[in-house]
C-alpha cells in the first residue's frame, strides 16, 4: 500500500514539473539591444547667429569704349589676368587718324595767316602812331587780328581732342584684375553705350549679407566674422559696411571683406556667415548619440538596465559632434551604439 502511494506521487511529481518546464518554453524571451555608452562632459560654446550670403568683387566694372567704331582686334580672352593699362582691345583708328590730319593742316594754315595779319597789323600800328592812317583802320586790322587768333586757339583744341579720341580707340584696363565676361567680337560695331569686357578683381573680395536688427550689435563695423564656403572651408573677413537703412522684408545689408591670395572664392559664389551673439556651457556628445523623435531630440540613458529618453536643445552641430543643452549631469553616460532602435522602458545590455 505504501509502495503504491509512493508511486502514484512520484508520478504527479514528474507530471507537475513536465508542465511547467512547457509553460516556461512558451514565453517569450525578452529582448535585450546590446550598447555602449558614452560619458557626459561640458565645454563652453559659442552661440553663433548663421546666414546665407554671396561674394562680390571688390572692383566689378562693365568696360565701355569713349569712341564708336569697328572692333579691329581682341587683345584679352576671358579669365585672363590683365594689369592696369594693358590694351584689351582696339577700334579702327582710320576716321580719327584722317580727323587728326584734316587738323593739323587747319592749324598750320592758320598759325601763318595769323602770323602773316599779325605783321600785318604792327605796320598798321606805327603808321597810326604817325597819324598816317585812320583809327577805323588801324582798329579794324586788330579786331581781324583777335578773330584769327581765336581761331587758333579753337583749333588747337579740336586738335587736342583728335589726338585724345585716337588714344580712345585702344581701350585699357582701369585696374588689374580678370577678365569675367566679354560681349563682344570681331568686327562689332560699338559706341560708347556698347558693354565690351567685365571686368573684376578677386583679392580682396567682399561677402554680402543681410541680418534682422536684434543681431545688428553683433556685426558692427570693424567686427571680425568667419565665412563658411564649400568645398573650400572657412575664411576670415572684417566688416567695413553697414547699411544705414533697412530693406521692405527689415534686413539690414552687411558687407565683410576677405583675404583671397589664392583666388579660390569668386564673385557670385555664396557662403554662410557665423556671427558669434554669446558663449554658453553645453554638452559634447557624438552625432550618433542624438535621436530624432517625431519633433523632438532625444539622448537615451540607462536606468536599472531600461533605455529612458531625455530630450535635448540642440546648440551647434559640426565635425561630428553636438552641442546640446537639456535634463543632464556632467559625468553621466548616454547611449552611443544602436541609440537610434531603442525605445522608452527597452531592456539593454550594456557592452
Amino acid at each position: 500500500m505504501v509502495r503504491s502511494l509512493a508511486l502514484i506521487f512520484l508520478t504527479l511529481f514528474f507530471l507537475s514539473c513536465q508542465r511547467e518546464e512547457k509553460a516556461s518554453a512558451g514565453r517569450p524571451q525578452e529582448r535585450k539591444v546590446v550598447v555602449s555608452l558614452y560619458q557626459l562632459k561640458t565645454e563652453e560654446v559659442p552661440i553663433e547667429y548663421v546666414t546665407k550670403g554671396y561674394f562680390e568683387g571688390e572692383k566689378d566694372v562693365i568696360l565701355r569704349p569713349l569712341v564708336s567704331g569697328r572692333v579691329l582686334s581682341l587683345m584679352v580672352e576671358e579669365g585672363s589676368l590683365v594689369s592696369s593699362g594693358q590694351a584689351l582691345l582696339r577700334i579702327d583708328p582710320a576716321d580719327y587718324e584722317n580727323a587728326l590730319r584734316q587738323l593739323e593742316a587747319q592749324l598750320a594754315q592758320a598759325r601763318a595767316n595769323y602770323e602773316n595779319l599779325k605783321a600785318v597789323a604792327e605796320r598798321r600800328r606805327l603808321l597810326f602812331e604817325k597819324e598816317l592812317i585812320a583809327r577805323e583802320e588801324f582798329e579794324g586790322f586788330q579786331t581781324q587780328l583777335k578773330v584769327q587768333e581765336e581761331l587758333l586757339n579753337s583749333l588747337q583744341s579740336q586738335l587736342a581732342n583728335a589726338r585724345l579720341n585716337l588714344q580712345r580707340t585702344t581701350l585699357t584696363a582701369p585696374f588689374a584684375g580678370y577678365i569675367a565676361q566679354r560681349f563682344v567680337n570681331l568686327g562689332d560695331y560699338v559706341t560708347p553705350q556698347s558693354q565690351t569686357l567685365r571686368l573684376v578683381t578677386l583679392d580682396p573680395i567682399r561677402f554680402v549679407f543681410q541680418v534682422p536688427q536684434e543681431y545688428l550689435s553683433y556685426a558692427r563695423t570693424g567686427s571680425t566674422v568667419k565665412v563658411e564656403v564649400e568645398p573650400f572651408g572657412t575664411f576670415e573677413g572684417r566688416v567695413f559696411f553697414v547699411s544705414p537703412v533697412a530693406d521692405n522684408n527689415r534686413l539690414i545689408t552687411v558687407k565683410a571683406r576677405l583675404s583671397n591670395p589664392k583666388g579660390l572664392l569668386r564673385p557670385g559664389m555664396y557662403g554662410q556667415v557665423s556671427l558669434i551673439t554669446g558663449k554658453e556651457r553645453a554638452f559634447v556628445v557624438p552625432e550618433q548619440a542624438v535621436v530624432l523623435q517625431g519633433s523632438r531630440k532625444v539622448v537615451w540613458t540607462v536606468k536599472e538596465g531600461t533605455a529612458q529618453p531625455v530630450q535635448v536643445e540642440v546648440l551647434k552641430q559640426g565635425q561630428g559632434v553636438v552641442y546640446v543643452k537639456g535634463d543632464l549631469r556632467e559625468g553621466e553616460s548616454v547611449v552611443l551604439e544602436n541609440a537610434y532602435v531603442l525605445q522608452q522602458g527597452m531592456k539593454v545590455e550594456v557592452r
